[in-house]
């Protein structure tokens, strides 16, 4: 989940390379708040209705409070997809895919490491608990692959689905050969190809084994998120018909129900595509609620990598515990999104963004002047 910070410190690198003034933010509270939709989203989702639903030693919250139909994470893929059309044409598509892997993967691997220690040493009666193959398998990005190989955690299906779709949108911008109409050939065929597979060879009850580790092991089947947000940028941009996009986001939202069916989260999806499309066209929402709470939201966005990754395995062992001394829903759910929030802001603030800073400047260092 690529967040607009790097897109602020790409320019503010390279003006300042050129011996330019400090530029004025272009940040935009609308994709702010639109991150915080997602992040929230995730977090509701997973405290209210999937930890209590298939762990044991919860009560569960009242139905109207259980948000049952999951779309955050998909959203912060699309957002992904957005920005990573946005940056790759600064600089050599081997250095925006060198910048992006800096801002993914050390994060993710720490997260990693701390969730299994945690869940070894913290690990509550009845909970799954990671084994050491399941370790190596994670740090090395073949949990969605290898059946084998156990979540660490369950949230982190995310990170080789970016990993692969960055890979490939590098390899695409190689020398420029893939842009214009040829790049929208390209868009049409990752959305089709899958969904003819799906339709074909993975019927209910009669899965190709070969099939299932190519949608499903790749993260073939969430390539349609980063394509939305490849195709909304493109709109935005000129470079696109709005009925081109109407047609693209409607097969999106086809393939969204279908790899795998996700129920009524499909409706909550196209909402916040909606949203997404309204600030790529409009990015500058002047509306009194999100001024007044334009510092917040832009502080849990530029947290939300870090939350994201930290947030499910850790936020639930607390939450059992909580429940273990009879504190009830109401008590270890808010626990939940404390410790999410806290450990994402650490997870940033001492891992992500220190990291990325010290990767990226010996990036820029090897770069001819």
């Amino acid at each position: 989940m690529v967040d607009t910070q790097d897109v602020a410190a790409s320019r503010r690198a390279g003006e300042q390379a050129a011996g330019a003034a400090k530029p004025t933010s272009t940040r935009h509270i609308s994709w702010d708040a639109i991150r915080v939709l997602g992040i929230v989203a995730v977090l509701a989702f997973h405290a209210t209705f999937l930890a209590p639903h298939t762990l044991p030693g919860f009560d569960m919250p009242p139905g109207p409070l259980q948000m049952d139909f999951p779309f955050g994470a998909s959203i912060l893929i699309v957002i992904s997809g957005y920005f990573a059309a946005m940056t790759i044409g600064r600089g050599t598509p081997l250095r925006w895919w060198l910048r992006r892997l800096a801002r993914l993967l050390p994060a993710f691997w720490v997260a990693v490491v701390v969730i299994f220690l945690v869940s070894i040493v913290l690990h509550p009666e009845g909970f799954p608990r990671p084994s050491y193959g399941d370790l190596v398998g994670n740090l090395a990005l073949v949990h969605t692959l290898l059946p084998s190989v156990e979540y660490v955690d369950l949230s982190h299906w995310t990170v080789p689905v970016q990993v692969c779709g960055f890979s490939a949108i590098a390899l695409l911008a190689w020398k420029g050969r893939v842009r214009g109409r040829t790049a929208t050939l390209v868009m049409w065929a990752v959305l089709l190809i899958p969904l003819a597979v799906r339709y074909v060879f993975m019927r209910p009850g009669e899965v190709a084994p070969w099939a299932s580790m190519m949608m499903d092991g790749t993260g073939l089947n969430r390539a349609h998120l980063l394509i939305a947000g490849v195709a909304i940028y493109r709109w935005s941009k000129g470079r696109m018909s709005f009925a081109q996009l109407y047609c693209m986001l409607g097969v999106v939202i086809l393939a969204h129900d279908k790899h795998p069916p996700d129920g009524d989260s499909v409706i909550a999806f196209a909402v916040a595509l909606v949203l997404i499309c309204v600030a790529a066209y409009q990015p500058a929402w002047e509306l009194p609620v999100l001024s007044r709470l334009a510092k917040p939201i832009s502080w849990l966005a530029g947290i939300s990598y870090g939350v994201y990754l930290m947030h499910y395995v850790i936020g639930t062992i607390v939450a059992r515990h909580l429940a273990d001394l009879g504190v009830p829903w109401w008590g270890w759910v808010p626990a939940f999104v404390v410790t999410a929030i806290l450990l994402g802001w650490a997870l940033t603030r001492w891992v992500e963004q220190p990291v990325f800073t010290f990767l990226t400047r010996r990036l820029d260092a090897r770069q001819p002047r």
